[in-house]
Formats: structure tokens, C-alpha cells, sequence
């Protein structure tokens, strides 16, 4: 689904960014933690092999009184991002920030060089938690491109080094949640431009990753293509932080129901993204999947970071399961079942959330078209959800009242 951005306006003396308009047609797959611990009757074959694996009571607790399947992968996930061991019985409690998630920046062409340095020292690393190369002071450049054979050559901050086709920076004092880096780029040609107009900063651990063979990004798998990409791996909550879908000047409510689709649609792709595993990331940062900028955002917009920390870890759900969350800007009046343009129909059984509403006067526009100006009518209409924000709905009512039976469930 292609992805526009909405053009930007007054309204109400409110102006906007882009909000861009976002799906993609598969099943999402994850749990939502119980309220109320109870006792089970009997175990889930989830919960034995929980249990089993070595993973502490105390980690999963939540899930209790009845184990499923869904629930149990996600705890699995969340215990190794923890740092946790199949063997530990150590007690370990899940990160307030939620799981990684691996964002793909951008790429350029096998010539060009790009710099790093950042805030504190870091480290150098032959891959993620890997070998160590080498331990740089803050503010020190470190220069990396592509040598030959397929390998990167890190150089500058070092005297240099060939790694093998992936190199990774992260904090030296393992706490990766405050270390900011600098990552650009060194040449000029034509055609390029700094991406988002110069956001450059990002939190996390930052990995240049060599990629060469079908050209997957590009939507072009009979053409073969080499690239080296600059990706962001961070914490899911931190990655909300850096959302570019809203700059949160539309009231506080309206800011939440935006940092709450855009996690959700994040968790969604942690949890069952496949397409870019060759590239070394889950998500695109662009409104290929949905736009991300960075640390550089939480400084313009703060109140998109304040609304995340409001919201923190809520995603919303569909039968303990994380929904798609597709939006768009306006509609003609009404949303959209999935997949129809009629909205007399029922929408499509893996996605029964996604029923026709009628939408807010904000985000109507007689006589749109489905389609029309990126506008797929599906889901959430964003000017409407401003509109019953302005109106005084609370962000938890906006969010089911345009997502049909759905649950907005604490999952860190």
C-alpha cells in the first residue's frame, strides 16, 4: 500500500505535518498481558514450555490465568531482549521501553562514505553484541565504507580495519538508551539530500550493513542491486519518540491516538515482519511503512514525546492480538470495511476491526474518492480523530470508535 502525505493546513490554528497513510495486508500476531492474575486449572502446553525453558514466573505472571501461544512468543522475545538466558532463573522484569526494533535509514551507493561519532563513548563491534574493535572517545569520527569482496572498512576514529559486511556502534557503558549518534553523510551528488531535511540524530545502537541482491526496498526483485545501509536498532518506545506522523500540536488526546497507532504498527512489524530481513531491518523509516526521524524530533516536537509517555507501552488489540492499524487523512464522510470501497459491506474476516463508521465533519470532504489523494478510507480518518479530540472524546474513545471491538492492552 503506497503510502502520501497529507497536505500541510490550518486548521483551527493547529497546523500539521504529513500523515501518512499506512498498511500492509497480512495477520498480525501478539498477546495482551491479563489485568487479574488467577489460577489456572491446568497449565497451557505455553505455559509448561515457559516453565521449562527456564524463564522466571515473575516475567510472565501477567499472562496468567491461561497461557497462549501468541503470549508465549512474545515472552521469549522480551526475555532475550532482556539479556536473559534459557538457563537463568535469575528474576528479570521486562524493559520499561519495550522490545528492539531494527528501523532501515537509508542506503546509499558502494562508493560513498559515511561518519559517525556520538554524545559518549562507544563502541565498535564486528556485530550486534559482537567482538569489540575498538572503544572510541564522544565526538570522534568514525569513517566507514565499502572495501571490496563485500566487506566495510572502518577507519579514522582507528587506524583502520576490514570487517565483513556489517559493523556496529553502541554505547560503551552498555546503556544505549541515552547515547545520541551522529550518523551522515560525506559526499554531495546529484540527487542527494540530507534525508527529512538533516535529521541525523538517532538513539540506540546504529549498524552499516553491505547488501547485495534482488532490489527489495525498491519493490524490484528482478534487478540486482548493491547497497550499504545505515540502520537504527532501538527500543519500541524510543522509536515512538521519534515518530513523524504528528508533531502533537493538535491537543494532548489527539497526539496519543497517533503515538498509540504508531506503536502498534511497530509491534506489528517486530512481531511478523519478514520482508527486509535481508537488508538487516524490520521496518522502512520512510511512509514505505511509516515515517521516523529520530532524536532530532523529540527537540522540535516534544509533545509527541510526551504523548508517548503517557501512552507508554498501550498497544491496541484485537482479540489479544496486535491489530494493523491503517489511517488516513480524510474520507467522504465515511470509513471503509477492509478491503471494499463499498461501505455497505462487511469487512473482510482477518480483519474484522475494520468496519465502516461514519466519520467526524473535520475529516470529510464531499465528494472524495476512495483512493483519492492517498486517501484508502480505511481505518482511522486523522483530521476526524482531531476533530473528536477538539470535541472532547478521550484518545481511548477515539481509537475504538474508528477500530470495531478493539482493546487497548498495557504490554510493557
Amino acid at each position: 500500500m503506497q503510502h502520501t502525505a497529507m497536505q500541510k493546513e490550518k486548521i483551527k490554528k493547529i497546523v500539521y505535518i504529513s500523515l501518512a497513510a499506512a498498511i500492509f495486508f497480512s495477520a498480525g500476531a501478539a498477546f495482551s498481558f491479563r489485568a487479574n492474575v488467577a489460577e489456572a486449572a491446568k497449565p497451557t502446553k505455553w505455559q509448561t514450555m515457559l516453565e521449562q525453558s527456564g524463564i522466571p514466573q515473575s516475567f510472565w505472571q501477567k499472562c496468567l490465568p491461561k497461557v497462549k501461544r501468541g503470549e508465549y512468543n512474545r515472552v521469549k522475545k522480551l526475555w532475550a531482549a532482556s539479556g536473559g538466558a534459557t538457563t537463568s532463573s535469575a528474576t528479570v522484569q521486562p524493559s520499561s521501553l519495550g522490545p528492539e526494533i531494527a528501523v532501515g535509514l537509508w542506503y546509499f551507493r558502494t562508493g560513498d562514505v559515511f561518519s559517525i561519532d556520538a554524545n559518549r563513548t562507544y563502541n565498535i563491534r564486528r556485530s550486534d553484541g559482537g567482538e569489540v574493535i575498538a572503544q572510541v572517545e564522544k565526538d570522534s569520527s568514525t569513517k566507514v565504507k565499502y572495501d571490496n569482496d563485500g566487506k566495510l572498512k572502518v577507519y579514522n576514529s582507528i587506524s583502520g580495519a576490514i570487517v565483513d559486511d556489517e559493523v556496529w556502534f553502541d554505547a560503551a557503558d552498555g546503556d544505549n538508551s541515552s547515547i545520541i549518534f551522529d550518523v551522515h553523510h560525506d559526499q554531495k551528488w546529484d540527487g542527494y539530500k540530507q534525508k527529512w531535511d538533516g535529521y541525523k540524530h538517532f538513539r540506540g545502537k546504529i549498524n552499516v550493513n553491505y547488501y547485495k541482491g534482488k532490489d527489495i526496498y525498491n519493490n524490484k526483485k528482478n534487478k540486482k542491486v548493491s547497497q550499504v545501509w545505515v540502520i537504527n536498532k532501538l527500543p519500541l518506545e524510543q522509536y515512538v519518540w521519534g515518530a513523524g506522523e504528528t508533531t502533537g500540536t493538535g491537543g494532548s488526546d489527539h497526539a496519543r491516538v497517533m503515538v498509540t497507532i504508531f506503536r502498534t504498527y511497530g509491534q506489528w512489524y517486530i512481531d511478523n515482519a519478514t520482508k527486509y530481513k535481508p537488508l538487516g531491518f524490520k521496518i522502512r523509516s520512510d511512509a514505505g511503512s511509516q515515517i521516523y526521524v529520530g532524536e532530532d524530533r523529540e527537540d522540535k516536537y516534544p509533545k509527541v514525546k510526551d504523548a508517548a509517555e503517557d501512552t507508554q507501552g498501550k498497544i491496541i488489540t484485537y482479540k489479544g492480538e496486535t491489530i494493523l492499524a491503517p489511517y488516513c487523512s480524510n474520507t467522504d464522510g465515511y470509513t471503509r470495511p477492509y478491503p471494499y470501497t463499498d461501505r455497505d459491506k462487511k469487512p473482510s474476516k482477518d480483519y474484522p476491526y475494520l468496519e465502516s463508521v461514519k466519520d467526524h465533519k473535520e475529516g470529510t470532504i464531499n465528494g472524495l474518492k476512495p483512493g483519492q489523494n492517498g486517501n484508502h478510507m480505511w481505518g482511522m480518518s486523522a483530521k476526524g480523530a482531531l476533530g473528536y479530540a477538539e470535541d472532547g472524546k478521550s484518545w481511548e474513545w477515539i481509537i475504538k470508535y474508528y477500530y470495531s471491538n478493539v482493546d487497548i492492552s498495557s504490554q510493557y
